[in-house]
């Protein structure tokens, strides 16, 4: 059910987003060089500090979002510090550029862990690179705390039992959100016959629409075309003829900012406008980098939070201050990973690896974050329960909020 309504806004500037891609925060690190936190540590000396790890896109295609994450965490980071630490210790947070790129992942994860002693680690939002992250962080068991939309990140599907290392944290995974957004569209919008239209070599891509048609007919919807391409195609004309030749009623499009964007620009080229439904890369900075906003007639889609919220006023203020960009939905999630991290430390009054894994599986229960009251971690998924989530609605190129949803259809 629908709870509260917000105001309309309009995206970002171009410049914004343009700003965002780059690596303008101060958490980024290559190979080379030094961060702000590098200096922090070795000005701390002798001192007992809990280092925090950070892996994330700060330079390729995935910037735009790595960038918020590992941002995010630093002004948790900042905060804590400032409030007087965790256990009286101090937090250095350690980021690393993965460059979207697995090897790297694997190769930051390892410097992490062996040279850098980082006691859990802050990971990217993409489902393909998390993956990487599988084998060593069962075997080393440093926890890394992410955002995978894909359960396959958390859980063995063979086995049913949750990887030791991985922890989806701050937002619900690829199936809950499916079942969100299916829902919202029957109960509230009145649509029965849908398209979909994803990323195969994409992995939060494709989860997110096996799951969105396997909760779309369980409830009496009808998929009418299911269209495909691939990471790096760049021409999608094909595929939106198709579905214009079609009778769907509506667009489900579960794939990253970038190619949202190209989708919806070259639909509106051959003439196909049937409302968009998107999963949470449809947020800002996406309705900014359309060549023109207005083309995005109508389209809906889930946010963990809506960030014109007045709740959120310091955080945004505080934001801007720090890395001179506006907040995004993910420099929230970065942000309350953190916090949820922070909670596992004070729980078991422990910073080694295997207690912050302890805690994370067994006392994050009802915890009150940034945008997220009552939040609790499910020790066997090692994802959230029970998650809302907020609405957002775009009409001609505006964005408004409708009001926090919670499927009724699967319960």
């Amino acid at each position: 059910m629908i709870k509260t309504k917000g105001r309309a806004i309009i995206g970002m500037t171009l410049a914004a987003v343009l700003a965002l891609s780059g690596c303008s925060g101060t958490t980024g690190q290559t190979t080379g060089g030094s961060t702000e936190n590098e200096s922090k540590t070795q000005a701390a000396g002798g001192v007992d500090v809990i280092i925090v790890g950070g892996i994330n896109d700060l330079s390729g295609d995935g910037s735009v979002l790595g960038n918020a994450v590992s941002n995010g965490a630093q002004l948790a980071v900042d905060e804590i510090n400032a409030a007087g630490g965790i256990l009286g210790k101090q937090l250095v947070y350690k980021a690393y550029d993965n460059r979207n790129d697995g090897t790297e992942t694997i190769n930051a994860y390892n410097r992490l862990t062996d040279i850098d002693k980082a006691v859990a680690i802050i990971g990217p939002p993409s489902s393909t690179i998390c993956m990487s992250l599988i084998e060593v962080s069962s075997e080393r068991k440093v926890p890394v705390l992410c955002l995978p939309s894909d359960p396959n990140v958390t859980v063995n599907a063979k086995t049913g039992e949750p990887y030791p290392g991985m922890f989806l944290v701050a937002q619900p995974n690829a199936i809950a959100q499916a079942q969100l957004m299916s829902d919202f569209m029957l109960m509230n919008k009145n649509k029965t016959k849908a398209a979909i239209f994803y990323d195969t070599a994409n992995s939060y891509s494709t989860i997110s629409a096996q799951a969105f048609e396997e909760a779309w007919t369980q409830i009496g919807g009808e998929v009418v075309s299911v269209q495909t391409f691939q990471t790096n195609d760049n021409d999608f004309k094909t595929q939106l003829s198709k579905i214009k030749q079609s009778d769907a009623e509506f667009i489900f499009l579960p794939n990253t900012t970038p190619y949202c964007v190209l989708i919806v620009q070259q639909a509106a080229q051959i003439g196909l406008e049937l409302p968009y439904v998107g999963a949470m890369d449809m947020a800002n900075p996406f309705l900014s980098l359309l060549d023109n906003p207005s083309i995005c007639k109508e389209a809906y889609f889930e946010a963990v939070a809506w960030m014109q919220d007045e709740n959120l006023d310091h955080f945004r203020e505080q934001y801007k201050a720090k890395f001179g960009e506006e907040a995004t939905v993910k420099s929230t999630s970065g942000y309350e990973q953190v916090y949820v991290l922070k909670a596992a430390i004070e729980a078991n009054q422990s910073a080694e690896p295997e207690q912050i894994i302890n805690a994370l599986e067994n006392k994050i229960k009802d915890l009150d974050l940034l945008t997220i009251k009552g939040y609790t971690q499910n020790g066997e998924t090692h994802a959230p329960d029970n998650m809302e989530m907020v609405i957002c609605e775009i009409h001609d190129g505006v964005l408004t909020e409708l009001g926090s949803y919670k499927p009724t259809l699967f319960d």
